[in-house]
């Protein structure tokens, strides 16, 4: 394995342990509908993000990939509850029961980047980052679900075993590690850990210094 991406993952390691230093399973706050979909959100893309490192160490990029749009979709969704549908007071029991539908992925982040709180504070491009105007995230990992464009050309091609190159991998692994950062702010802002907060958002800008 390359070794930047050696530290990349090393890295994850490391902000899994400090987050979950910070994270007590026995002091959640479910009093109320919407934090508990998003505790319910939290957990099922936790488990998603545990697999995906497993795949990478063994060497399963592909179906990593696949399994990270399926993150990143969730992830989306999980935000457009806690800002959206709260806001339009909208019963997270229809969207379990499907009577109410979620909108499509682009709806969902064309609709946070429009969110404005009481000061005027928004997403500033955060989430347009996903789309195809940007990083184009979303279709990119598409690729991997339907089989089909450079994916299945790249496979097409080499006959023995896919290549990927070390910035391919890297990106991904910074998108997952990423997408994890945001949904921790996330459900201490929900829980309204301010504190904790406040020591996760130090360590993840610790980071970029």
């Amino acid at each position: 394995m390359n070794e930047q991406v050696k530290n990349i993952l090393k890295e994850i390691e490391d902000d899994n342990i400090f987050f979950h230093e910070l994270f007590d399973s026995n002091d959640v706050d479910l009093s109320d509908e919407y934090k508990k979909i998003n505790y319910a959100y939290f957990r099922i893309i936790a488990g998603h993000y545990e697999a995906f490192i497993n795949l990478i160490y063994s060497g399963h990029f592909s179906s990593g990939i696949l399994l990270l749009r399926t993150m990143l979709e969730l992830y989306v969704k999980s935000y457009y509850l806690e800002f959206i549908a709260k806001n339009n007071n909208d019963s997270v029991l229809d969207y379990i029961n499907d009577t109410k539908k979620f909108p499509d992925f682009f709806t969902m982040v064309k609709n946070l980047e429009n969110y404005k709180n009481e000061s005027e504070a928004g997403f500033d491009g955060f989430f347009e980052q996903f789309t195809k105007n940007n990083l184009a995230s979303y279709e990119k990992f598409s690729l991997f679900s339907h089989g089909k464009g450079e994916f299945l050309k790249g496979f097409y091609r080499h006959h023995d075993k896919m290549i990927y190159s070390t910035e391919q991998i890297t990106d991904v692994l910074q998108t997952a590690k990423g997408l994890f950062e945001t949904l921790g702010i996330l459900l201490f802002f929900v829980q309204n850990k301010n504190n904790k907060l406040k020591l996760l958002l130090d360590n993840i800008q610790s980071k970029k210094t």
